[in-house]
């Protein structure tokens, strides 16, 4: 026992670890997704802000201006004054740069003026630019565009933005560029993060009490079938004690039936004896035919209680067809049917009536339905009709601990296979049918 107990208390601490391992799993995985999303929707955001910014700084610049630089390609005045109009919006907003790239028939675009901070030197014209073909290609499109994080050896790593710019003609003249870096992507990320915090600690608590409803309802599921199979034992105990009481009846009725044929044999009244043997062997196939039950379970089931019913002088008729009644596991089966004529016996043995005590047991397929009946006389008041079905509920005078419970249980199995349960009393007959 105390073996048991042991293995029983290893098991749920191996359980609590998986559990708390797979939780930690799925919990940083979680968070890592969580982490990623956040990183690229604060990365979106920022680079959409920026775009926004760029749009203004492409729509004050001088196209004439710029398109006479074009032409020359030399730092001359209206380079100097581009450069100082990017300069402007540099100094009032967080960026590394503030550029022009002048688009050509390669996929490689080049710096023609930029606004850089004061402690870096200034980038040559026509020098060429490290953004990506990817977004090169698309402001050929006329498309705003936004890069992913660039990691550069002498500019570290920055996040580029874009946005063409056109000539009166409707012409591409070139687009403006802005690089952020990546600490203030980071500061943002930081920004969502906190926010999120509290859904993050949300997550954690939803997944400690999912845990923990998870192992509330593996216990509670291990007591139920803790008690299913206490119930089962009691009652297979029951029958096997009902067996071996009818087959010592049996033995003890042929060594009587034995002696009366050796008597009569001794007598040389051998047709006595011839005739005695006709009744015996009429009697000992009086169940065999009448059951016609495929289901093992449910024939020892039927033959005990058959045998029960015998030794307290109740005849008891059967109905069955050839069916294994698979749909119904056979401890359900067996279950249902020993509580059926448990109670039908009992209230049978009971009865002082009119009424010849039998009992009929309905076992058949009608359709695409299993239907279960039983049928036995009975006296039951207006009260024990109505709270028959009760749990608890007891007619009987010594209460047990099985007491009550029988029709309960039956209630509860039908209830997991959504059948029905049809009682019926009338002139001291008692009909429970089931329909599965």
């Amino acid at each position: 026992m105390k073996c048991n107990s042991l293995y029983s208390k290893k098991r749920m601490v191996y359980f609590m670890i998986v559990s708390c391992i797979v939780l930690s799993a799925l919990m940083s995985v979680k968070l890592l997704i969580s982490y990623y999303s956040i990183n690229k929707s604060a990365q979106t955001t920022l680079a959409k802000q920026y775009i926004e910014i760029a749009k203004d700084i492409a729509e004050g610049l001088d196209k004439e201006v710029y398109e006479k630089f074009l032409s020359s390609k030399q730092d001359d005045e209206n380079h100097k004054q581009i450069k100082q109009y990017l300069e402007q919006y540099l100094k009032r907003i967080n960026a590394l740069y503030v550029y022009v790239l002048m688009l050509d028939d390669s996929d490689i675009s080049k710096v023609m003026v930029s606004a850089v901070p004061s402690n870096m030197s200034d980038l040559p014209i026509e020098s060429a630019c490290t953004v990506p073909v990817t977004q090169v290609r698309q402001a050929k499109r006329g498309q705003n565009y936004f890069t992913n994080i660039i990691k550069d050896e002498f500019n570290g790593s920055y996040l580029s933005v874009g946005v063409p710019f056109y000539s009166g003609g409707g012409n591409i003249l070139g687009v403006i560029a802005i690089d952020i870096g990546v600490e203030e992507l980071k500061q943002i990320s930081g920004q969502v993060l906190k926010s999120n915090l509290f859904i993050f600690v949300i997550d954690i608590l939803f997944a400690v009490v999912l845990l923990l409803v998870t192992f509330i309802l593996y216990q509670w599921y291990k007591l139920r079938l803790k008690q299913d199979l206490k119930e089962s034992e009691k009652m297979y105990i029951s029958e096997l004690r009902r067996v071996t009481d009818a087959i010592k009846s049996s033995r003890h009725d042929m060594i009587n039936h034995l002696q009366v044929l050796g008597g009569l044999m001794d007598m040389q009244l051998h047709d006595k004896a011839r005739d005695y043997l006709k009744e015996l062997a009429i009697e000992s196939k009086m169940v065999d035919m009448s059951l016609r039950v495929k289901n093992p379970i449910l024939m020892v089931v039927f033959q005990s209680k058959w045998e029960f019913a015998q030794s307290k002088n109740i005849q008891m008729h059967f109905e069955t067809d050839q069916n294994e009644y698979s749909r119904v596991e056979s401890m359900d089966l067996a279950r249902i049917y020993s509580n059926l004529l448990d109670n039908a016996i009992e209230a049978t043995e009971a009865y002082w009536g009119d009424q010849p005590k039998e009992i009929r047991v309905i076992c058949k397929t009608i359709g695409d339905k299993y239907v279960f009946a039983v049928e036995n006389t009975a006296e039951l008041t207006a009260v024990e009709q109505k709270s028959l079905f009760q749990n608890g509920y007891t007619t009987k005078e010594n209460r047990d601990a099985l007491s009550g419970n029988g029709l309960t249980i039956i209630k509860r199995t039908v209830e997991i296979y959504k059948g029905d349960i049809q009682f019926q009393y009338e002139k001291d007959k008692v009909i429970i049918q089931i329909t599965i």
